[in-house]
């Protein structure tokens, strides 16, 4: 069995190659985009469930929601991050732009601005469990780039 960030990098290459391949439209805007990504998020949650969730034994993880089981750490002592101004609202213009190794933080989902474009899930989606540094930023979501984190079972 790979190990929990093996098996989350896979699930990210997995989800993007198949919604770049098989859901990703001309003119998405005209075309039924938005249908064909209501019917991938749908895919997208039992590939999340049999690539991640079952071989890792994470009972009741879902894709999309926040996962505490789902440990996300820095590779590195810090990272640029974009945190978001309210709890989980559309704006990521919290004034803390750098992430340090102390934060607490877990699993979301992956990340692009556009959900219709061409996918890379260039970010990870996560929730800031504690961060004693930066006590205001706990309980938000942030944005940090996937190249920059590990993944570990909480």
């Amino acid at each position: 069995m790979m190990n929990l960030d093996d098996s989350m990098k896979s699930f990210r290459l997995a989800s993007r190659g198949l919604f770049n391949r098989f859901f990703l439209v001309d003119d998405p805007y005209k075309n039924d985009g938005w249908a064909l990504e209501d019917r991938f998020s749908q895919v997208e949650a039992v590939l999340f469930e049999q690539l991640v969730a079952v071989p890792h034994g994470l009972v009741g993880c879902a894709y999309g929601i926040h996962q505490p089981a789902i440990r996300v750490a820095l590779g590195q002592d810090f990272a640029p991050v974009m945190i978001n101004r309210e709890i989980d609202s559309g704006y990521w213009d919290h004034p803390v732009r750098e992430l340090t190794r102390d934060a607490g933080l877990s699993f979301v989902r992956f990340f692009d601005w556009d959900l219709l474009a061409v996918r890379d899930n260039a970010y990870v989606r996560v929730n800031i469990d504690d961060w004693s540094s930066q006590p205001g930023a706990v309980g938000k979501h942030a944005l940090v780039a996937t190249q920059s984190v590990v993944f570990r079972q909480a």
